[in-house]
């Protein structure tokens, strides 16, 4: 609980009502204008003492930042598109323990229902494989360099294998790359289907990350029908525990082994654990890219990045995921921008 003291009265706030640096926050209610909760020094737009307070007892005040420049209308038009979109999704409990250890496990079925498998069109697209995260009806986000040679076909949802009869699969109907994708950067894409996606307690969207922050502290959760550890591809969805890799010491890594990468705030790196036996770190794998870097928040599942590439399979260098939030004008103004 938070307590706001006064001369007058003490004021309790449940923490769950409490906004905290990285939420979102409302400037004005009529019209709805929506914004990021940031430190005052962080905030060139904030207005004085008429800022909106979006955390109280603090040392450095926070306030409720617009999202763009100018009066940010443009930009929260999409931002309280966005969160009304992820109000509506189903509140799901998460299945997660926060001490899950860096051995990638079988995932259960309706864990992750916005895990989709891509399928890709010609007779000699059988061993290639992508993830793509649905985040609305119409829309799955993934990898730009998925569809480098290959062409979807269509996307699999609601299960947790790949041959399962049951699936349901939805053809799809265009390709959006990211306008400034380029090799390694702006690895982004967006899918989009011919058909409305039927949720279901096994099929549904996950909500945006638009801001949130979190530290190497935090458990993220990476998922995929890739390679394993071993070599061996894999008919079931697995899932596995990293956690943010600070950039110097990511770059630290690929400098070490040799190799090329560069990083900005675009970019996430992320490592998991040893497994028991010392062999292998939690890791994504050949197979996995474009599939969903996840986080949970109050039961609530957010997509903070998207699996990119990475040097080895269960290394001791991190992998690297396109960051959502750095992403977020992009996706949502292809998503809903016509609404």
């Amino acid at each position: 609980m938070v307590k706001l003291v006064s001369k007058v009265a003490t004021v309790v706030i449940p923490d769950d009502q409490v906004l905290r640096k990285g939420d979102e926050c409302e400037l004005t209610k009529k019209p709805l204008r929506t914004g990021i909760c940031r430190k005052a020094t962080e905030c060139p737009l904030s207005a004085g003492r008429n800022a909106v307070h979006c955390e109280f007892g603090v040392r450095d005040a926070v306030v409720c930042c617009p999202t763009a420049g100018g009066t940010g209308v443009s930009a929260n038009r999409f931002t309280s598109i966005a969160k009304q979109e992820c109000d509506a999704f189903l509140s799901r409990s998460s299945n997660l323990d926060n001490h899950v250890s860096g051995i990638r496990q079988q995932a259960a079925l309706g864990e992750f229902p916005f895990m989709a498998s891509v399928n890709f069109e010609g007779d000699d697209a059988g061993d290639v494989g992508c993830g793509a995260a649905l985040i609305s009806k119409r829309f799955l986000v993934t990898a730009a360099h998925c569809f480098g040679s290959f062409k979807p076909a269509s996307v699999t949802l609601g299960t947790i294998r790949k041959d399962d009869p049951e699936a349901n699969v939805y053809r799809v109907k265009e390709v959006h790359i990211h306008e400034n994708y380029k090799r390694r950067q702006n690895d982004l894409a967006l899918l989009e289907l011919d058909t409305d996606v039927a949720e279901d307690s096994h099929t549904g969207p996950i909500c945006l990350n638009s801001g949130m922050e979190f530290d190497s502290s935090t458990n993220l959760t990476v998922m995929g029908w890739g390679i394993d550890g071993n070599g061996g591809k894999t008919n079931r969805l697995y899932k596995g525990i990293v956690r943010k890799v600070n950039e110097n010491l990511c770059k630290e890594k690929y400098n070490e082994a040799r190799l090329t990468v560069q990083l900005n705030e675009k970019i996430l790196c992320a490592l998991g654990e040893k497994s028991p036996d010392n062999k292998e770190y939690t890791d994504a794998c050949e197979g996995d890219s474009g599939g969903p870097l996840v986080m949970t928040v109050r039961g609530k599942f957010y997509l903070v990045g998207v699996i990119s590439f990475g040097a080895s399979c269960g290394g001791t260098i991190p992998g690297i995921y396109s960051q959502i939030s750095q992403h977020i004008d992009w996706i949502e103004r292809k998503v809903w921008g016509g609404q």
